[in-house]
């Protein structure tokens, strides 16, 4: 669940107006306020079903007989080549003077116009309907989105699942998952998945592959004589405006406001598990404008060991984490992905998506409505700050990630040249493991 466990989040902090940073952090621990949504509202989607089905058979029925316009050109082909002419090519050969040439005492012509006939699929009407049947797709996504969260699998419950063998799944399952599945959710994604399949071949008709050659149609349609009076055309004129009204009631995000409230999610969310890692806040802040170009600058967090400073906007999270004892910092970029159709930007950044995306070192896909989503960014949360006890005087020596004895002294910390891990001190038997790599990714290369 993605887009509406998003909406889900964002109406709950739309409620708290002027909150602080730390007043959220702590409704959360009280159990006031949730980063987890573990149930969004169910969308009544009985009304978008019905009116599916109501006009589903005119617009197939403008597909598989659309109006089409006759249309006439004319071409020119050598005189013994020419077929039938019309009154029209006729008179158009007798104007041009230029294809006339002296034969003997007489003039004839040596090439004449000669008629095409095809016909032009690209009116305004149909350029509508096209386009009705993208949107009719599109809008359907998240309802069935919302329908497949009440039917609860394995691999969907756990967005690591393509990177985890079976032991790691099992490990991580819980058993309860399943108790969350309901019928009428079944019901209506089943109901949806059909639509969409019919929908899905109107995409693969002819008519819709012409149409895709000629330009788009954006805006709102208008009530032309066509979509009035043609009953199939004017199912479709209805469709579109059903379709409209029945998304106008939702309040949906828009794109740039899923930007920013994600930045406010994620954001809030990472702070959150710093407070329970043991850090503590400098100086509160107010969290400000969260559906709209949502910024945090410079908020500090602090323990024993770290001073950590975040700041956000919509596109990415900076965390410096600063280590007094270490006289060292290190810098975390995460970039933050909402759009599917974004480019992954090959840097060191790393990754957090609203959508499933393929899991590495460097990305991971975190939502509201998935519980183990939450749990991989307060892992990501640790590795910026991942202490533990380790005695100085053999680990100075041999690798603590692979037991190398090819460590390098650095001065203020040391590094593996096999393995690539880097740890820093910050006592004799303390010590903060600042990069490591997973096995797997040793074995690559």
């Amino acid at each position: 669940m993605s887009v509406a466990s998003l909406q889900k989040f964002y109406e709950q902090f739309s409620k708290r107006e002027n909150a602080s940073v730390m007043q959220i952090v702590q409704e959360e621990r009280e159990g006031k306020f949730f980063f987890y949504i573990s149930s969004p509202e169910k969308f009544d989607t009985s009304l978008l079903i019905a009116c599916l089905e109501k006009y589903l058979p005119f617009l197939t029925n403008v597909v598989q007989s659309p109006y089409v316009i006759l249309k006439s050109e004319y071409e020119l082909v050598r005189t013994e080549r020419a077929g039938n002419m019309t009154p029209q090519a006729i008179r158009k050969t007798v104007r041009d003077t230029t294809l006339w040439k002296k034969h003997g005492e007489k003039m004839r012509p040596e090439y004449v116009y000669s008629a095409t006939n095809e016909d032009e699929y690209a009116t305004y009407e149909n350029r509508v309907v096209r386009t009705l049947i993208d949107k009719a797709v599109r809008f359907l996504d998240l309802p069935a989105e919302c329908a497949r969260e009440g039917v609860k699998n394995l691999y969907e419950a756990y967005f690591q699942s393509s990177s985890l063998n079976k032991l790691d799944l099992v490990r991580l399952f819980d058993e309860d998952l399943f108790k969350d599945s309901n019928p009428e959710s079944f019901t209506d994604y089943s109901k949806l998945y059909q639509l969409r399949g019919k929908l899905t071949q109107l995409r693969n008709s002819h008519f819709y592959k012409i149409l895709s050659r000629a330009p788009a149609f954006t805006g709102v349609p208008e009530a032309t004589n066509l979509f009035v009076h043609n009953p199939d055309y004017n199912g479709c004129f209805k469709l579109w405006r059903s379709l409209d009204e029945f998304y106008a009631g939702l309040s949906l995000l828009s794109s740039a406001q899923q930007r920013s409230v994600y930045s406010a999610f994620v954001t809030l969310a990472m702070i959150s598990c710093y407070v329970r890692l043991g850090f503590a806040p400098v100086r509160d802040v107010p969290v400000g404008n969260t559906d709209k170009n949502f910024s945090l600058k410079d908020f500090c967090l602090k323990n024993e060991d770290f001073n950590v400073v975040l700041n956000a906007d919509e596109e990415k999270i900076t965390v410096l984490v600063q280590c007094a004892k270490a006289r060292s910092q290190q810098t975390t970029v995460i970039r933050l992905r909402t759009d599917l159709s974004e480019e992954d930007v090959s840097d060191n950044a790393f990754t957090v998506s609203l959508h499933r995306t393929e899991y590495s070192d460097r990305a991971v896909c975190v939502t509201p409505g998935n519980k183990n989503s939450l749990k991989d960014l307060e892992a990501l949360v640790r590795c910026s700050v991942l202490t533990f006890g380790a005695d100085k005087s053999i680990y100075d020596k041999v690798c603590l990630v692979c037991g190398s004895n090819l460590l390098e002294d650095k001065g203020r910390a040391f590094r593996c040249p096999d393995c690539g891990a880097v740890y820093t001190f910050l006592g004799k038997d303390k010590v903060w493991l600042n990069q490591f790599n997973a096995l797997s990714d040793m074995e690559k290369k």
